[in-house]
């Protein structure tokens, strides 16, 4: 898929209906800091489309951008942001799970995680309430420029075993050179074709809350 024309559409601070929806949906998960931003602008090749930041925490939002008038991105709010107050984590969780709850036309989550470090507690958290709702995801591994090719062989079986997939159920990318950017938006327009997710269960109602 070549991307030939993106932009935003509009942030919202819980799941509502816009006039946008019935188009496609794919969205991005994982915690603060992690790069969904900027796998976003890496993907639609417009370094300006969503803000970016060194501090995390910054994308508080749910946050919607339109591609090629064919699907939507959504990036959700960052989790596992420690100096964030109670409060706030329990109102971006409930951001993540109102939109994963309520979204019509979701076709799958990227699940990020940072290819440097082990997956985190609230990692594993995401990927056992998407697993156990039956929303269908994949996990990517960014900021893969940060490591050579054999440190992140080395890696790549850490996440598999933290997070219970297969490594070629992983993507490797890097919004920096672009490392898999082809090969994600090649899934990503397979996924267009598949039908919209529908939770198993109320999923509303997460054992565990996403912090």
């Amino acid at each position: 898929m070549i991307v030939k024309k993106a932009r935003f559409v509009r942030s919202m601070s819980a799941f509502e209906p816009f006039p946008e929806q019935g188009m496609p949906e794919i969205a991005m998960v994982g915690k603060s800091n992690v790069g969904k931003s900027s796998l976003i602008n890496a993907l639609t090749r417009n370094s300006k489309l969503a803000h970016t930041s060194s501090e995390p925490g910054k994308t508080r939002l749910i946050n919607l951008y339109m591609v090629n008038e064919e699907f939507l991105l959504a990036d959700l709010p960052g989790y596992g942001f420690a100096k964030a107050s109670k409060q706030e984590k329990q109102k971006w969780a409930g951001m993540i799970e109102g939109y994963l709850c309520s979204s019509q036309n979701l076709r799958h989550v990227f699940q990020l995680v940072d290819i440097r470090h082990a997956p985190t507690a609230d990692d594993q958290t995401m990927v056992e309430y998407l697993r156990h709702y039956g929303i269908p995801f994949t996990v990517v591994a960014t900021k893969a420029d940060k490591l050579s090719k054999a440190q992140r062989g080395r890696n790549i079986p850490l996440i598999c075993r933290t997070l219970s997939v297969q490594p070629w159920e992983v993507l490797v990318h890097s919004s920096k050179d672009g490392t898999g950017s082809e090969a994600l938006m090649g899934s990503i327009e397979a996924l267009l074709n598949q039908a919209p997710v529908k939770p198993d269960g109320d999923a509303a109602e997460a054992a565990e809350t996403i912090e």
